[in-house]
């Protein structure tokens, strides 16, 4: 299969705000082995702060996933093949996040908790690491 792209289609081939944040929570976890409290990872979105315990970087492991990981795993079965054969192009990368708080800017007394929490990176406004 061959396809044509010119200016700002190029700029939905690479998730340039999956790749580095996906990276480094790798990067972390290597440099946190053996680390008694190891440190979290906070996002940082238009309306909310996100702290995680990690992003899952892992291979899937059917026995610990949760609800929404196995889900999000089932549907690659339908998204994928679509993808390969060029019928989906501007497909937004996803991160899916373990333990999560959401704090939301506008009322932060009202923590939110998941267990497991997808999230789109065009949300994305920077992120970090703490206690």
């Amino acid at each position: 299969m061959q396809f044509n792209l010119t200016g700002h289609e190029l700029n939905t081939l690479h998730d340039m705000k999956k790749l580095p944040v996906f990276i480094a929570q790798c990067l972390v976890e290597e440099m946190q082995e053996g680390v008694e409290k190891p440190r979290k990872i906070q996002i940082t979105t238009s309306n909310s702060l996100i702290i995680a315990d990690k992003i899952n970087t892992e291979e899937p492991n059917e026995s610990k996933m949760t609800l929404l990981d196995k889900a999000i795993l089932k549907s690659e079965d339908t998204i994928l093949p679509l993808i390969n054969d060029g019928k989906v192009i501007n497909f937004q990368g996803m991160l899916v996040l373990s333990n999560v708080k959401i704090v939301p800017f506008a009322n932060p007394d009202n923590v939110i908790e998941y267990e497991s929490y997808a999230l789109y990176t065009d949300h994305i406004m920077g992120f970090g690491l703490t206690e």
